[in-house]
């Protein structure tokens, strides 16, 4: 197979995952973006941390703007998943917490998400799987390592 042939497959193979509806769409009720917030926190406070974070951080660790996480989280609190609490010491941040139902929402979510994966690991098996995980690095640093150029060439633009 030629070199343009192979791109062609691996832009419909993208295009696919990315209209595809296993992460898109949940069983809880829930947009995956919202899950992926609660998740986040979970991280979070599952590391230790004392406080809660807060929509920079959330923005940050999801490369999502501020607005976006912001948006979610209001609509997470509406549904009792999250707190927001005055920061301790900076009166115009906020910090958000899981409620003890959003802590249960994300441990549901972490454990079906964990039950997916262990079932793509068993359809490929351990072999295939970890030259999966090699071949995502690769290419996830790839995308990387083009975005940063893109930028660096164009500062004004958005990728």
């Amino acid at each position: 197979m030629d070199q343009n042939t192979q791109a062609l497959q691996l832009m419909e193979m993208f295009s696919r995952f990315s209209r595809s509806d296993w992460r898109r769409t949940t069983k809880w009720g829930l947009k995956a973006s919202e899950i992926r917030v609660l998740l986040a926190v979970k991280e979070r406070q599952d590391r230790g941390y004392d406080r809660g974070t807060t929509v920079s951080e959330l923005s940050k660790r999801l490369k999502i703007t501020s607005p976006s996480v912001t948006q979610m989280i209001n609509s997470l609190i509406k549904e009792g998943y999250i707190e927001r609490t005055a920061h301790p010491t900076d009166r115009r941040v906020s910090e958000i917490t899981l409620t003890e139902q959003g802590r249960e929402m994300a441990n549901t979510a972490h454990d079906a998400y964990r039950v997916l994966f262990n079932g793509l690991i068993d359809h490929l098996g351990r072999e295939q799987s970890e030259q999966l995980i090699d071949l995502l690095h690769q290419t996830f640093a790839y995308f990387q390592e083009v975005g940063t150029k893109s930028q660096q060439e164009h500062p004004d633009s958005t990728p």
